[in-house]
């Protein structure tokens, strides 16, 4: 089961720790996630990727603002005989729009993880072979080789790993506190494993970083013209199960503007009234026997819960996945009882059920 987290929290994991850690990898590479550096500090991140094994490019000139919550990114690439390009908006962490050629139907999020995590990427080889930043003018040629640990990345729906041993060279041009150029080769080898089986990973980074006081979309942008989509964990009904993943699917909200966008986000984030007369603590499901569920938590000294998906590989963080709020007279819930709560999703209400009120009971797949 993925662990859940949001677009929103993966923006300042990403400016502050430049990669997300997911249960369950391989402990034995040691700190995978790395810790943060000034390359962290960068907003504005022009990238081109090419491989030696592969005929094309991808191309993402992006923005990413950590106090709206907003991604910009151009996007061009190409396969050696096809050329796909179109831009990409986040808004809020919230909504998503593109425009091009760049997304395939029901895998629209994939065109913005593509973008994130090879920038990220760049961001962590930067920090391991540079881990005080670009501390002078100057040109800097790097080779850092890591035998032991390798590079894990990822976004709420995609991931993505490194192993080790690693090696970058290249070379680093700072040209002010604010404009770093880059050139880079990585190489990656698994010991036992066929280069022709995925045994040896290489590509080459080329590109600017930079910084911005502010990335934030503009509100009065117009979305004539985009493909909207609402972002977040999706909920489809297959037969007699309920699969979740996280994902895009088309908004329902006909927004014209971004300014749009922000005023429904922020009637959505109303998290309701106190209400001291109910008690929501507990687990809940929509089938008891599930082997997933809601974790539903006191949050906080005013009265709210946070609310986080879990299932047998685990929890969400309490305050920072999932949501905080009242629940009563949040219109993203419908009380029914103590016991019985509908939840607003992505193709009308989903009924969970209060199955125990201890809040960590034992998760398995029978």
């Amino acid at each position: 089961m993925r662990k859940v987290f949001s677009w929103a929290s993966v923006l300042v994991l990403y400016l502050v720790l430049g990669s997300v850690c997911s249960a369950g990898e391989d402990e034995a590479c040691g700190d995978p996630c790395g810790k943060p550096t000034p390359w962290n500090d960068f907003n504005i991140v022009e990238l081109k990727m090419t491989a030696p094994s592969f005929p094309g490019y991808a191309t993402y000139n992006s923005q990413i603002d950590k106090e709206t919550n907003d991604i910009q990114v151009d996007v061009d690439t190409s396969d050696g005989k096809e050329t796909k390009k179109g831009k990409i908006l986040m808004v809020g962490g919230r909504v998503m729009a593109t425009k091009g050629s760049i997304t395939a139907p029901g895998y629209e999020i994939d065109a913005l993880d593509a973008a994130i995590l090879q920038q990220i990427l760049v961001i962590r080889l930067l920090g391991a072979s540079m881990p005080n930043g670009p501390t002078e003018k100057g040109n800097k040629q790097i080779d850092f080789t890591n035998q032991k640990t390798g590079i894990q990345f990822a976004t709420p729906s995609a991931s993505g790993f490194i192993a080790p041993p690693w090696n970058v060279k290249g070379e680093v041009r700072v040209l002010g506190g604010d404009v770093v150029e880059y050139s880079l080769a990585l190489t990656s080898v698994t010991k036992g494993k066929p280069a022709n089986q995925g045994g040896e990973y290489s590509a080459n980074f080329t590109g600017k970083l930079l910084k911005k006081a502010t990335a934030k979309i503009s509100d009065d942008t117009s979305l004539d013209g985009w493909n909207l989509y609402g972002v977040g964990v999706q909920t489809r009904k297959e037969g007699n199960a309920t699969s979740y993943d996280y994902g895009a699917a088309p908004a329902t909200t006909p927004y014209k503007t971004v300014a749009d966008i922000r005023r429904k986000l922020a009637e959505d984030n109303y998290p309701g009234e106190p209400d001291p007369s109910k008690n929501f603590t507990g687990f809940w499901k929509e089938k008891c026997e599930d082997a997933f569920g809601l974790q539903i938590m006191p949050y906080g000294t005013d009265g709210k819960y946070s609310i986080i998906f879990c299932g047998p590989g685990g929890c969400g963080k309490q305050g920072e996945d999932g949501r905080n709020t009242f629940i009563t007279k949040d219109k993203n819930y419908q009380v029914v009882s103590e016991n019985e709560i509908k939840i607003r999703s992505s193709d009308g209400w989903d009924t969970y059920y209060r199955c125990t009120k201890e809040t960590n009971p034992v998760l398995k797949y029978k």
